[in-house]
């Protein structure tokens, strides 16, 4: 999801709480917005800081609200970095919107994400005990602070009049952290938005929220819920709950087999309980008082023991930012994942989901000191088991040349910690950023690195840089200035290959020689040679006349040896006959230039632009060639083309009409071979005789005849009874001489025999179309297909044929076959023993 669409979602979410008169009454009017301001939200979508996408939207909120809608805002995580205290009430529920909207603009993300703590702050500042509190939180990831969100929103519902929070994610998509945030939501019967569930979104938010606001009471006051663990998954099914007033009495709702379920009590205090017969799990909630006209959403947690163990790998001390091993038993649950953190600490520096595998490998952080290594339970979010470890100063080594010469590549030998994913080897200026680079090797790859200088002289270090931003180790290079030379000739024809001499460093990626205009940018080429292909380099000449210069050209931008030269016109000829019939391969004389890629003649019409072309023969192959004719009668020119699209030579030439005759009989037997004799032009490729159907085509064709065969030519014809045409064909597509053909049905007829001995070969009488290529006989049993057998003939000889009967006796048939695919006839045949 696009920025754009994170504002439209988020001011659906807004103006749904705040939007209608209905619900101002029905809310009191007040509600806070807790915004996310940690350093997380620095992050991007599609360009644009999450940040400043939150307050585009919050300006244009502030306008667009009803003047009676009274507004707070708390923030956090935007004064100090790794402070989880760091919470603020920047404008208390009903301050001026130029306020507000002026302590918005001021946020800069900095801290950490104490969720908890900032939704019970706004909580209490909307004496939420007393009275319906609304609150809206914004947030783009997971709690980093002590206290679980999930368990407080579930105690603050608890505790609360009527208390909900609605969340919306900023494109949040690792797996706990959704987990939570949505569990805050459910606790609390708030609705949770982000941009995974976007679709659709507008008209969801309105039934949701604007048409629940302006809703009469709900038909159902009291909602029930139960999770495994506080702030738990909820249980979805195979529950047994009970509903009693808490002075006693009978139950007022009892209901067996459910999951989460919705009723309604009069309006008083009662007694909760909840079983999961299935294991025994039990729970309760006391005192719970159901308002009039308010919903209550009810959560009890179903408690368990739940453990876990880790040991390490090693056991107690790791280098930074090397991986070590935790092997761990617990209950693997969805969410659940090893992390390392600082002891004593909040969040997490690295972790890994239990489900990747045991023993999990995490890797160490990068900076020296004592951390905790712990098994977390995804949901509700809890360290279940940890173990100390100490991370010990990585340290590392480079060796490599003190000087090397611009865009030479050089070895860098090294030692160092374990090998991770963002560890290289580097070279940039002294004073550049930690995490800069400029080319670089992975550590991954082995000592020696292969690392090329930079394109600049001047004084640089090479970096050992570990986890993408800390350096374990510098060494200072100097690189001198790269020198180059070219000899070349001073002057050379449009299009002309020519050698050109050069001398220079030692040859690295994005190394070439080439020829551009002199005001041409460092990147540009025309033609060009790598260096790495060795001196000399061929080069052709650009087509136009002109001056121009070789350059060498180092690293595709570095521009260090120029040599000019003067590019004189082609010049070119090209001869062939005035007249010629359509379709007819022409003799084409010409002269011209070296050939080059792409130098050919060709026939086109006068106005066709220079890449245009038809029939075509490269000058490389010599004086004379020959082109092919249009097909279509008609004005066009021979042309000389250089490099694809140069017209240098033309001459004009008239295509006249091809015309052709066809003879051949006016009837002939489905299947039967014809003689067809033909006049026409000059045989060429694709040029046939062939017979079809009248309405076929140019292009299609049943048996064919190539004329450059000769004439008279044999076709066979259709094995389908019919009318139909000859057709002499042109190019395979130009239809030039037609006759009509009727073709009849062919006969056969089985003379004999009735009966014979399995396997013996027996004399098969029978009388058919003369023989064609696929003909024969065959004996098949009754259900085969009508060209399958289980013995068969050829016919070319003539009848009788011998054919060989089945081993097996019974009842067959005998079948004749034209042209493998047509049946003509049948006969039954009885197979003795």
């Amino acid at each position: 999801m696009g920025p754009r669409a994170f504002l439209t979602l988020l001011s659906a979410v807004f103006v749904g709480v705040f939007a209608s008169p209905a619900a101002a009454e029905d809310t009191g009017g007040d509600s806070i917005l807790v915004l996310d301001a940690s350093g997380s939200m620095w992050g991007q979508i599609e360009g644009e800081a999450k940040i400043t996408i939150a307050k585009e939207v919050l300006g244009g909120l502030l306008d667009d609200l009803p003047a009676d809608r009274r507004l707070g805002l708390v923030a956090y995580g935007h004064r100090r970095e790794g402070d989880c205290a760091d919470i603020e009430e920047i404008a208390p529920v009903g301050a001026a919107r130029a306020a507000i909207s002026s302590a918005v603009q001021g946020l800069n993300p900095k801290g950490k994400t104490p969720m908890a703590d900032a939704v019970k702050l706004a909580a209490e500042k909307l004496k939420y005990t007393e009275e319906k509190a609304t609150v809206i939180l914004v947030s783009d990831g997971i709690e980093t602070c002590a206290p679980d969100p999930c368990g407080v929103a579930a105690a603050l519902e608890a505790a609360g009049a009527d208390f909900t929070v609605h969340v919306v994610g900023f494109d949040v998509e690792e797996e706990n952290a959704q987990a939570q945030l949505r569990c805050i939501a459910a606790n609390t019967g708030g609705m949770f938005v982000s941009a995974q569930d976007a679709s659709g979104l507008s008209d969801a938010l309105t039934q949701t929220v604007i048409d629940a606001a302006e809703a009469p009471p709900p038909a159902s006051n009291l909602y029930l819920r139960a999770t495994e663990l506080e702030g738990g998954i909820v249980i979805e099914e195979g529950l047994v709950w009970r509903v009693t007033p808490a002075s006693g009495g009978e139950a007022a709702f009892a209901e067996d087999g459910a999951g989460v379920v919705e009723t309604t009590v009069e309006p008083g205090a009662y007694d909760i309980a909840v079983e999961r017969p299935a294991d025994g799990l039990k729970g309760e909630a006391k005192g719970v008082v159901v308002r009039e006209g308010a919903q209550k959403t009810v959560t009890i947690a179903l408690t368990f023991p739940v453990e876990a163990t880790i040991r390490l790998e090693p056991e107690s001390e790791a280098v930074a930012g090397t991986n070590i091993k935790v092997h761990w038993t617990g209950p693997d649950r969805r969410g659940d994942y090893i992390q390392i953190a600082e002891a004593g600490g909040d969040g997490y520096k690295s972790y890994a989901y239990t489900r990747q595998g045991n023993p999990a490998e995490i890797r160490m952080p990068l900076e020296p000191g004592d951390y905790e290594v712990s098994y977390m339970l995804g949901r509700p979010l809890r360290a279940l088991a940890s173990a100390a470890i100490t991370a010990t100063p990585a340290t590392a080594t480079l060796e490599a040349p003190e000087t090397a010469i611009a865009g030479e590549t050089i070895e860098v030998a090294f030692t160092g910690p374990e090998a991770g994913s963002s560890d290289w080897i580097t070279i940039v200026k002294p004073d550049a950023a930690n995490g800069t680079y400029n080319n670089y090797a992975y550590i991954r790859n082995g000592s020696p690195a292969a690392l090329r200088a930079p394109l600049e002289a001047g004084d640089y270090e090479l970096r050992y840089v570990q986890g993408g931003r800390s350096i374990l180790a510098r060494r200072p290079i100097k690189v001198t200035e790269a020198l180059a030379t070219l000899t070349a000739p001073e002057t050379a024809v449009a299009g002309e290959t020519i050698k050109v001499e050069f001398t220079g460093p030692p040859a690295g990626s994005g190394d070439w020689i080439t020829v551009v205009a002199p005001d041409a940018p460092a990147g540009k080429y025309n033609d060009y040679a790598y260096t790495k292909g060795g001196s000399p380099a061929d080069l052709r000449m650009p087509l136009e006349a002109g001056d121009y210069e070789i350059r060498f050209v180092q690293g595709g931008k570095s521009i260090i040896a120029r040599r000019p030269i003067a590019i004189t016109a082609a010049e070119a000829s090209v001869s062939g006959p005035a007249t010629a019939v359509a379709g007819e391969m022409a003799p084409i004389e010409f002269s011209g230039p070296e050939p080059g890629s792409g130098d050919w003649i060709t026939v086109t019409e006068p106005d066709a632009p220079g890449q245009k072309f038809n029939d075509y023969y490269y000058t490389n192959r010599g004086s004379p060639g020959e082109l092919r004719m249009p097909l279509e009668p008609g004005e066009y020119e021979l042309r000389f083309i250089q490099g694809r699209n140069k017209i240098i030579a033309r001459q004009p030439v008239t295509v006249t009409e091809a015309t052709a005759s066809l003879a051949a009989q006016e009837t002939a037997v489905a299947g039967e071979t014809i003689s067809v004799a033909f006049t026409g032009p000059k045989p060429a490729s694709g040029d046939w005789i062939t017979v079809v159907s009248p309405d076929a085509p140019a292009n299609k064709f049943n048996d064919y005849h190539y004329t450059k065969n000769g004439s008279p030519g044999d076709l066979r014809m259709p094995l389908e009874a019919g009318d139909y045409e000859i057709r002499f064909i042109q190019a395979g597509k130009k239809v030039l001489a037609r006759k009509p053909v009727t073709v009849t049905p062919a006969k056969a007829e089985f003379i004999g025999p009735a009966t014979a001995k399995a396997g013996d070969l027996a004399n098969v009488e029978f009388t058919g179309p003369p023989f064609g290529s696929g003909d024969y006989i065959s004996i098949a049993k009754p259900d085969m297909g009508d060209t399958k057998y289980v013995h068969y003939a050829g016919i070319q000889s003539g009848s009788p044929a011998r054919l060989r009967m089945p081993d097996e006796p019974g009842e067959y048939e005998l079948r004749f076959i034209q042209g493998n695919k047509k049946l003509l006839t049948r006969k039954p045949i009885t197979v003795t023993p």
